[in-house]
């Protein structure tokens, strides 16, 4: 793998009432009331790009519980490939298992906040399948899409402006499938998260999709000299990060620019900056048949080179679910406890708002 850079629905079901957190629970850093459904479906953007795209969504209560083998998000060559791979890797750092329950039927027709995801170079649109999962689980539809030729299985495209566009367009054409679908989405409440080159990516859909509200980003800036240059200064809505602090794949650097961007754009945002985390280790993948290794077991600090070892990344994912469930919260829901408990710094995480 390449160095990062610096790198249709079933019937609804008959539900009586929506299910409500428990008093005194950290709703941010637990599950939420609904069971989870997922579904594969297909959508091609108008370049003609046909895009797998993985959709989560709060799901009728017989789901509930429902778990598959990851493999299973592929099929044929993809699933032994992935399959392999799996067999190859630390569970600790890439799960063997994922929530939901396949083509489950909807919860209801209760219209939803949708969020949009777009994955790290040569990933997968379930490279953050438990991060999905819980967002479903707290009654948003979570879609992602493989941006076909940068995944995993097939890496041609390269790391430039160009291919930021495709990806961008790529994301916004499943946004329009989303609200144009069977599932009960709300227009109004749209947003959008990525992962690396993703991060970059969701930074240039908030910049031109008029339909999305805010950004999260995790492990990489808005901008920098090196892909989307100047593009902070073009985004008129609010971005947040998660950064972690030992990421050697984009270096210090890389972070020092996300730093800086955050300063940059419209409040109210938040950067999360979490102790001993690597570039994948929020990931569902980190590791993954040898590659993805920054997040996973033992790594060098960067810039002087020292051993360490990375945060357990059930922990790291543990931050990333409450920090962006919560995010989700405030920005598509308008929670005021969830822009509170944005603020508030968990464990090896360091917060700062505006």
């Amino acid at each position: 793998m390449k160095r990062v850079f610096v790198v249709l629905f079933a019937a609804l079901s008959a539900c009586s009432s929506t299910p409500g957190p428990d008093a005194g629970v950290d709703v941010w850093n637990n599950a939420g009331p609904y069971a989870v459904g997922v579904k594969t479906i297909t959508v091609e953007t108008d370049g003609g790009r046909v895009l797998p795209v993985e959709v989560w969504y709060p799901a009728a209560a017989s789901a509930r519980g429902g778990t598959f083998a990851v493999e299973d998000f592929e099929s044929g060559a993809h699933r032994e490939t992935l399959s392999s791979w799996l067999a190859a890797t630390p569970e600790r750092c890439s799960p063997r298992s994922a929530l939901g329950a396949r083509d489950a039927d909807v919860f209801d027709a209760s219209p939803r906040g949708l969020i949009v995801f777009s994955h790290c170079t040569e990933c997968f649109r379930f490279s953050m399948h438990s991060l999905a999962a819980r967002l479903a689980s707290h009654g948003f539809v979570f879609a992602a899409a493989d941006h076909v030729t940068n995944t995993g299985f097939d890496s041609t495209a390269q790391l430039n402006d160009a291919f930021l566009a495709v990806r961008a367009n790529d994301v916004s054409a499943v946004i329009t499938a989303m609200l144009e679908g069977p599932l009960p989405v709300d227009s109004s409440r749209v947003a959008v998260v990525g992962h690396s080159f993703g991060a970059v990516t969701t930074a240039r859909v908030v910049e031109l999709d008029s339909r999305v509200r805010a950004g999260f980003l995790i492990a990489a800036p808005a901008d920098s000299p090196f892909l989307n240059s100047k593009g902070i200064t073009r985004i008129q809505k609010p971005l947040s990060w998660l950064l972690a602090m030992e990421d050697n794949s984009i270096s210090f650097i890389g972070n020092e620019f996300i730093r800086e961007n955050f300063v940059k754009v419209p409040r109210p945002n938040w950067l999360v900056e979490v102790e001993n985390a690597g570039h994948w280790s929020f990931s569902d993948i980190a590791g993954l048949g040898g590659s993805y290794r920054p997040g996973c077991g033992d790594g060098l600090r960067d810039p002087d080179g020292g051993a360490f070892t990375y945060l357990d990344n059930d922990v790291a994912r543990a931050i990333a679910h409450r920090t962006i469930t919560a995010w989700a919260a405030f920005v598509l829901d308008g929670n005021e406890a969830a822009k509170v408990a944005l603020g508030e710094a968990q464990a090896e995480t360091h917060v700062r708002a505006r």
